[in-house]
C-alpha cells in the first residue's frame, strides 16, 4: 500500500468516526448511568419511528434529523482537519484516539452536563497503555505522574473552593483530568488546565452563565497544547501561568 492510499484510508476513518459523535452523544442520554458493556451495546442503535399523522410531530422530527446531520457533518470535517493537524505537528497518530474521546466527552457533557466513567476510564487505560509502546513520546513514569497530578490538583482546588463555591467541580472532571494526564504528562496537563479555565470563562461570558459543561473547554485546550508543544512554546509558558 502506498503512503497516499494509507492516508486516504485514515482520512475516511477520521471522517466516519467523528461523524458518529453527535449520534453517540444523543444515545448516551437514553441509557446512562450504565456499565461499559451495556453502553457499548446501547450506543449503536437503528432508530425506529412510530407512524404519526401529526404534521407538527413530523416537522419536529425532520428538524431534529437536520440538526443531527449538520452537527455530524461539522464533526466529520473537524475530525479530518484534526487528523491532518496531527500529521503536520508530527504527533503520533494514536493521539487521534485522545481527540476522539475528548470530542465525544465534550458533546456528552454539553448535552447531559456530565463526563461519564465509560468514557474517562477507557481513556485513562489507553493513555497508560500507549505510554508503554513506541507509539508514545511519553514514558510510563511521566504518564503515571501526569495522571496523579490530574487527580490531585483538582482535588486540592475543590477542597479549597468548597467553602465558597460548593460542588464547583464534578466527579467526571476529576477523572477526565486524570485521563488527560496519562496522555500528556504533568507539564502539558498543567497548561491544558490553565487554558481550559480561560476558555471556560470566555464561554461563561458568552452564555451569561457562571456554571456549565467543562468538557468542551478541555477539548479545545488539548488541541491548543498540542499546537504549542510542536513549536516548543509550552515550556516558555509555564513561568507565566
Amino acid at each position: 500500500m502506498t503512503i497516499f492510499g494509507f492516508l486516504f484510508i485514515i482520512e475516511i476513518f477520521a471522517f466516519i468516526s467523528f461523524f458518529s459523535i453527535p449520534f453517540l452523544a444523543r444515545r448516551f442520554g437514553k441509557f446512562l448511568p450504565a456499565d461499559a458493556g451495556t453502553a457499548l451495546v446501547r450506543s449503536f442503535h437503528i432508530p425506529r419511528f412510530a407512524k404519526t399523522r401529526s404534521p407538527l410531530l413530523s416537522k419536529r422530527r425532520k428538524k431534529l434529523w437536520i440538526r443531527l446531520l449538520l452537527a455530524a457533518l461539522f464533526w466529520a470535517i473537524s475530525g479530518s482537519v484534526l487528523l491532518n493537524l496531527l500529521i503536520v505537528l508530527n504527533c503520533p497518530l494514536t493521539m487521534f484516539i485522545l481527540l476522539w474521546f475528548c470530542a465525544l466527552a465534550a458533546c456528552v457533557d454539553e448535552k447531559l452536563h456530565l463526563l461519564p466513567d465509560i468514557l474517562t476510564l477507557p481513556l485513562l487505560i489507553f493513555g497508560f497503555y500507549f505510554s508503554t509502546s513506541f507509539f508514545s513520546t511519553l514514558s510510563p513514569a511521566a504518564s503515571a505522574g501526569g495522571a496523579i497530578f490530574g487527580f490531585l490538583l483538582p482535588t486540592l482546588t475543590s477542597a479549597l473552593m468548597t467553602p465558597f463555591f460548593p460542588r464547583s467541580l464534578g466527579g467526571g472532571d476529576f477523572k477526565m483530568l486524570t485521563a488527560l494526564g496519562s496522555w500528556l504528562g504533568f507539564l502539558d496537563l498543567f497548561v491544558v488546565i490553565c487554558f481550559s479555565v480561560i476558555y471556560f470563562a470566555v464561554f461563561a461570558v458568552i452564555r451569561k452563565k457562571k456554571t456549565g459543561p467543562y468538557g468542551f473547554s478541555l477539548f479545545i485546550s488539548v488541541i491548543t497544547v498540542l499546537v504549542l508543544r510542536h513549536f516548543g512554546l509550552t515550556d516558555y509558558l509555564i513561568p507565566f501561568l
